[in-house]
């Protein structure tokens, strides 16, 4: 089962985690002692959606904020199905049908147990062990900044997705100490972090690397 820590809610009593979703995407889990609902997230807007039916009179507005706010940036792990978690006396039992089907579980590429992965979470993650974005794509933009690859790619009007495969492989290369990743490793290890965001986890990569090119053209 690959999923975020189990976090407690305080807007009702329950539980939620993040978790991938085999439709594509990641989903939000939350498990009351008699309920559950499954929402994810809106790329566009960054918001909750529930995905599948949901009891609107339990899982609230305020319900949705609460989790996608708590699960943000939490990195996947590999952990064991939830259940006998209790937020209290009342709460010692997980519902049946609480854990939905795990999309990676299935993928041949096991991005979750890569040393880049792991490399990647232990170097920008906080003491909390919270990922930081903001950490990460500042020690990337610096790299990008100081590389005459990245340099040629901006002048040569290289394609922005193209030249952040290229920074992502070469910073997670560096940090495993080892030649990087292949086309398709690299497409999953970069979907799996885009996801663990509300709207993506190299936004401010991107937006720097495209403010360059548009310095670069006059």
């Amino acid at each position: 089962m690959i999923r975020t820590e189990v976090v407690q809610l305080t807007s009702i009593q329950g539980l939620a985690y993040k978790q991938k979703l085999t439709a594509g995407g990641a989903g939000i889990t939350v498990i009351t002692s008699d309920d559950r609902a499954v929402f994810t997230v809106n790329k566009r807007d960054g918001q909750c959606v529930p995905y599948g039916k949901v009891n609107e009179k339990v899982f609230t507005a305020a319900v949705a904020k609460e989790v996608l706010e708590l699960t943000r940036g939490l990195p996947y792990k590999r952990l064991d199905i939830v259940s006998g978690v209790s937020v209290d006396d009342s709460l010692d039992r997980i519902p049946a049908g609480s854990e939905t089907e795990d999309e990676d579980d299935k993928d041949t590429i096991d991005v979750i147990a890569s040393v880049e992965y792991k490399e990647f979470i232990a170097q920008y993650s906080d003491k909390t062990d919270k990922f930081s974005y903001q950490l990460m794509n500042k020690e990337l933009i610096q790299f990008a900044s100081r590389s005459s690859v990245v340099n040629s790619l901006i002048a040569e009007k290289t394609d922005t997705e193209a030249i952040v495969r290229y920074i992502v492989k070469s910073k997670s290369a560096s940090l495993a100490n080892n030649k990087g990743m292949d086309d398709s490793h690299l497409t999953a290890f970069i979907d799996t972090f885009d996801s663990m965001d509300t709207r993506s986890a190299f936004k401010e990569l991107r937006a720097h690397l495209r403010g360059k090119m548009r310095r670069a053209k006059k």
